[in-house]
């Protein structure tokens, strides 16, 4: 299994609060870690290589299978072992940087992993953007206590579809969340005016603390 980590040089500080980064399928550890440069200075960035080897490369939180028809899912069971496995990862990470609470930040097939991790342990994970994805259908929320989350789309993404991101938010609200939704005219990407806005929805929310 793969668990390499990217994280500053500099030790966390007092005032910082990790933030866990989860790569899409396909990816690694360094695709999001860039976007810390763009984001608050009191989140202190930890960008996780997800555990499994894709056929082309890069590395994925739980496979993909594609059916006779020639639609990709992911099965039930590798979803769950794949959020087990990861919160047993996270919990040691957190306690050897010595924090109860973290923020969450996933794109894509991790971005599926932030909305489940987060709904699972609320308190532990205050708060989520979820980047150009959508909450597993087989997954039924659970939290009494609502994570704050941010969620974003491109309208043109021709790996999720629209769509299935808004479907996500529909169950979301409908299970007492309140999302800070916002799509973008891109495809499977963030934009410039994507990661301003992430940043400074991250930057309003650590100011409530």
């Amino acid at each position: 299994m793969n668990e390499r980590i990217l994280h500053p040089d500099a030790p966390i500080t007092p005032g910082q609060i990790p933030l866990l980064m989860l790569h899409g399928y396909g990816a690694n550890e360094a695709d999001l870690y860039m976007l810390a440069a763009d984001l608050p200075g009191n989140l202190y960035p930890v960008a996780l290589r997800a555990p499994l080897d894709t056929p082309f490369g890069g590395y994925a939180w739980f496979p993909l299978h594609v059916d006779n028809d020639g639609n990709i899912h992911a099965r039930p069971k590798d979803v769950r072992l794949a959020l087990t496995n990861l919160e047993k990862r996270v919990q040691t990470l957190l306690q050897q940087l010595n924090r109860d609470q973290a923020a969450i930040l996933g794109f894509s097939q991790g971005g599926m992993m932030a909305y489940m991790l987060a709904d699972r342990h609320p308190q532990k994970f205050p708060w989520v953007a979820a980047l150009s994805t959508y909450l597993p259908n087989a997954y039924a929320l659970q939290a009494h206590i609502k994570p704050r989350l941010f969620v974003s789309h491109g309208l043109y993404d021709d790996v999720i579809p629209v769509d299935k991101a808004r479907e996500s938010i529909d169950r979301l609200r409908g299970h007492g969340y309140d999302p800070h939704y916002k799509e973008y005219p891109t495809g499977h990407y963030l934009s410039e005016e994507n990661i301003r806005d992430l940043a400074r929805w991250f930057d309003a929310q650590l100011s409530k603390q």
